[in-house]
């Protein structure tokens, strides 16, 4: 029986090492720590990371999973947490506990989306805020009197516009000699 770190448990459920530790720590009596304070996973417990992570990946969360493999149960949430639901034989009451579930599921995921979006949108009009100050500061300083007004070859070309109107270097000694030159 082989036991991998936590790098190796990464790699080979193609996740990060902190994902690997959030869902380690997550379940301490699944996934105990050595005795220097790091993970070891056994194939069992590769099996529960496994588990854990198609479960993420069906859109549960975290603090709904149960990485114990024996338990068939629905994931335990604020919505399950009524025994009579799963021991009742009547099918309807499991469907609509699936259903109220999923619902729940559903609200949770797209509270998180709006919320990565609103953040972005923020990201966005915070840069656009900081380039509409920079567009105004420019502006005030081009409309500010007695301020050079530049022509429209300047303000594309400024560097080939300030060879322009640089006086011509003296060409040497040579040149005098040799006007054709």
């Amino acid at each position: 029986m082989e036991i991998l770190k936590t790098k190796e448990a990464a790699e080979l459920l193609s996740v990060s090492q902190t994902t690997i530790k959030r869902w380690a720590a997550m379940f301490p009596d699944f996934f105990p720590k050595d005795r220097l304070g790091h993970y070891t996973f056994s194939e069992q417990q590769i099996s529960q990371l496994n588990h854990i992570k198609d479960r993420i990946n069906q859109g549960e969360a975290l603090e709904g999973i149960d990485p114990d493999l024996t338990n068939d149960k629905l994931p335990r949430g604020p919505l399950h947490e009524n025994p009579s639901l799963y021991t009742d034989g009547d099918p309807m009451n499991k469907i609509w506990s699936r259903i109220e579930y999923i619902e729940h599921a559903l609200d949770q995921k797209a509270s998180e989306i709006v919320s990565v979006q609103l953040l972005q949108q923020r990201a966005e009009l915070e840069d656009m805020r900081v380039m509409i100050k920079e567009l105004s500061a420019s502006l005030e300083t081009m409309q500010k009197p007695g301020s050079p007004s530049l022509s429209p070859r300047e303000e594309l070309y400024p560097v080939a516009a300030g060879r322009l109107t640089s006086p011509p270097r003296k060409r040497g000694l040579l040149r005098s000699f040799f006007p054709f030159l």
